[in-house]
């Protein structure tokens, strides 16, 4: 990876606020109340720029709960040379509205970067408030971007990259290759901002943050966009470092692993946990992955080295629907590894998803009732969203015949439902149903006396009241209302 002299330059990055949109995986409720998390994607490039080093500032409008009026004070204080956001599809005009408000005052280039950049490089780029794109990985692009524009070299031959030509055509310069290292990439810069303000919905410790000890995904769930790349993972020292030096110098005691799948490499894993036990790092942390990466000693080792929660991935109750998203467990394995976690001592977090191709009113009665017979402490239901740069998607492109979401990007008008690919159901029905779903799990009396008797805290208990409150008024009507589910 180059290093660039940067020094003098002056970097603002923004997170700006989010809420519930129209095509949300999620309903407005659990929305709501899941949580505050930071930007782990702006974190990281912001330390990626103090490499080289540049002067970062980093406003989280979101977490510090600040007006654009606020927002835009700070900017002109700081004096950047440069504004960055980061940006998603589904989320793409919330983002756009503070990106031309802030534009308005504070007029600089705006460099905007993501996931999303990736799929709709010169669709995104027809919105005027955006000057540059990096499409990949920061680390490949930025500092080669912001060397260019400080010493006024042409842009040409910037591998990433997106921009407005003379003529205002967006030019697109292809793909970056990606960082061969990544325990050679910069941890997020958590020092520059105030980490007591992070918590999900049942995290018990402050401070909070989140953590990504690999990129990549060797999986090909058709829902997931990281399916199919490349997995990079980092070493268990440079892991144990972060963790170390976030718990001492921060303060922080609780992290939440964002990997798509943690324990892809069992010998790893148990690797990284030694090194935590070793060092006696009083923390606590929560991972995701899948049921069929588990083993019952790296379980183990993941308990005593402080995990208290693991993520999984159980998606349906119906083995074709199962099948259909290329899950290779079935039900069985998914509940012998559920089992063996919960004797680890370890709490168990299931997601599905309501809305997958084959799915309809029974098959969704399964996933609740699969759901329902598993000893599970936590459990998400999202709306099944087709996102770009997944085969989900591409079933959605080869059965409808149109690309939602370049319409969309395109032309701000265009905001409909979009359809689920290999599902009949109406978006009444699935909002309804995903709503039940949650209903009938948190609604248990044992359940919730259970979950009330292993609270930690006043804040978490005043998350989960606030929530199923919610969840209550929003209690769906209808002929699913109440839903046989015997």
């Amino acid at each position: 990876m180059e290093r660039f002299d940067l020094s003098g330059l002056k970097v603002s990055l923004v997170y700006p606020p989010y809420g519930a949109i129209k095509n949300e995986p999620g309903i407005k409720a659990v929305k709501e109340n899941y949580g505050v998390f930071p930007s782990l994607s702006l974190l990281y490039v912001a330390g990626c720029l103090e490499q080289h080093g540049v002067q970062v500032q980093y406003i989280d409008v979101n977490a510090e709960n600040l007006t654009l009026e606020e927002t835009t004070a700070r900017l002109q204080e700081f004096g950047p040379d440069f504004i960055g956001y980061t940006i998603t599809t589904y989320l793409f005009y919330q983002t756009l509205s503070w990106v031309r408000a802030i534009k308005e005052v504070v007029d600089v280039p705006t460099i905007v970067g993501g996931v999303h950049m990736g799929m709709y490089p010169t669709e995104s780029m027809t919105h005027t408030c955006l000057d540059y794109g990096v499409t990949g990985e920061a680390e490949m692009t930025l500092p080669p971007l912001l060397h260019a524009l400080m010493n006024r070299q042409p842009l040409d031959g910037i591998k990433g990259l997106v921009w407005r030509g003379s003529d205002g055509t967006p030019v697109y310069n292809g793909n970056a290759p990606t960082l061969a290292n990544i325990s050679d990439a910069a941890w997020p810069a958590r020092h520059l901002q105030d980490n007591s303000l992070y918590y999900s919905f049942i995290s018990k410790y402050k401070n909070f943050s989140c953590l990504m000890t690999s990129r990549g995904c060797p999986y090909r769930c058709i829902f997931c966009e990281q399916g199919g790349l490349k997995f990079r993972p980092r070493t268990p020292v440079d892991v144990a470092d972060e963790i170390e030096l976030a718990l001492k110098e921060y303060g922080i005691r609780e992290f939440d692993f964002f990997d798509s799948a943690f324990t892809i490499q069992k010998p790893r894993v148990i690797e990284i946990c030694q090194e935590l036990v070793r060092r006696k790092l009083d923390v606590i942390w929560a991972a995701r992955t899948r049921v069929d990466c588990i083993s019952k000693e790296m379980l183990q080792w993941m308990a005593r080295a402080g995990c208290v929660r693991i993520y999984y991935g159980l998606e349906s109750g119906n083995r074709e629907v199962l099948k259909t998203l290329l899950k290779a467990a079935d039900l069985d394995q998914a509940r012998d590894t559920v089992r063996d976690t919960k004797e680890a001592g370890i709490d168990v977090f299931g997601y599905f998803m309501v809305g997958n191709p084959g799915d309809n009113a029974s098959t969704v009665r399964q996933t609740i009732r699969y759901a329902l017979s598993m000893d599970l402490d936590y459990a998400q239901f999202s709306k099944v969203t087709p996102m770009p740069g997944t085969q989900l998607y591409d079933m959605y492109l080869e059965e409808f015949g149109e690309d939602y979401w370049r319409n969309y990007i395109l032309d701000e008008s265009y905001d409909s439902y979009i359809p689920r690919p290999g599902c009949a159901m109406t978006e009444a029905e699935i909002q309804e149903l995903t709503q039940l779903a949650y209903v009938r799990f948190y609604y248990r009396p044992m359940f919730a006396a259970r979950t009330l008797g292993r609270m930690k805290s006043l804040q978490e208990f005043r998350r989960s009241v606030s929530t199923a409150w919610q969840m209550l008024a929003q209690k769906p009507e209808g002929q699913y209302q109440q839903m046989d589910l015997s």
